[in-house]
């Protein structure tokens, strides 16, 4: 029986990337660029993509970051597609040398469109009733040999030009956290309730059914626990906070990423000068 098992995940994961492919095609079909950036910097081109073909590179890439690496799928080529991909701009960072899309992010405009990925997780009010233009960014990801500062700055770079041609007043998105541990998931919120990162309660975002977890345990004095707390917190989420970025108190549990996601919200009038110095100037 365990044999026949095992036999029948590498069938099913073909038939999974059959699916995928075909729906590809179908979002593909669909996808214009709404908003153009472009510009060059040292080895590195940063644009929002034009092409059905720079579509595809930019789900190969979410499949080897998302599925491949985050998930240990087994199968060696494939596509992260989602039905959201045709409403949004694609923002990449391209390795002049080799030609390859070695960094993404996906945005999404409330100018083009009034459904965010952020709503596939959580029930959200209050937000979407603010005045201004809102930018959702989502499904960031940078090939494991990019991993370097040069290459977040130029996301930040790319995604502050997009900004100002929207006009966007807000960004927001869902910021992922590597654990599902009550204790941890705990001491990070108290970690943001300490730093002064939590949303307004103005703001309400509260996980939809299935993406509730069980009750957040009482932030214990756990030493060890306490001191792994900065290193939980990922350097994208970092970035958004250090910006001036608030988190909602209760995230989302993602089984299938096994991680948390909090709803991220960074209204732009409160960029911290750090930040307001280093890439709105620009």
């Amino acid at each position: 029986m365990l044999h026949q098992l095992r036999n029948i995940e590498p069938l099913k994961e073909i038939l999974f990337q059959y699916g995928s492919h075909l729906h590809a095609g179908r979002v593909e079909k669909l996808f214009y660029r709404k908003v153009a950036v472009y510009f060059e910097k040292g080895s590195y081109i940063v644009k929002t993509i034009e092409s059905r073909a720079e579509l595809k590179e930019v789900m190969k890439l979410r499949y080897q970051v998302f599925h491949k690496e985050y998930r240990k799928k087994k199968f060696p080529f494939g596509l992260d597609v989602e039905s959201l991909d045709p409403v949004a701009d694609h923002l990449v960072i391209i390795d002049k040398e080799s030609n390859k899309i070695v960094g993404t992010y996906r945005l999404i405009c409330s100018e083009f469109s009034n459904v965010f990925y952020s709503q596939s997780e959580f029930t959200i009010k209050g937000f979407f009733e603010l005045p201004g233009v809102k930018l959702e960014m989502s499904r960031a990801c940078i090939h494991r040999d990019f991993r370097k500062g040069v290459v977040m700055n130029l996301l930040w770079r790319g995604l502050v030009k997009y900004m100002n041609e929207v006009k966007a007043k807000y960004l927001f998105g869902c910021s992922s956290v590597k654990t599902m541990d009550p204790r941890e998931v705990s001491l990070v919120v108290d970690r943001f309730r300490n730093e002064g990162q939590l949303l307004n309660p103005s703001i309400c975002a509260e996980p939809l059914p299935l993406f509730e977890m069980a009750r957040l345990a009482a932030a214990n004095e756990d030493r060890a626990l306490s001191q792994s707390v900065e290193d939980m917190i990922p350097p994208l989420l970092l970035s958004y906070l250090k910006a001036g970025a608030k988190v909602a108190p209760v995230p989302a549990l993602d089984r299938d990423f096994k991680c948390v996601d909090f709803f991220t919200v960074l209204d732009m009038d409160s960029l911290t000068q750090l930040y307001e110095r280093r890439y709105r100037a620009d």
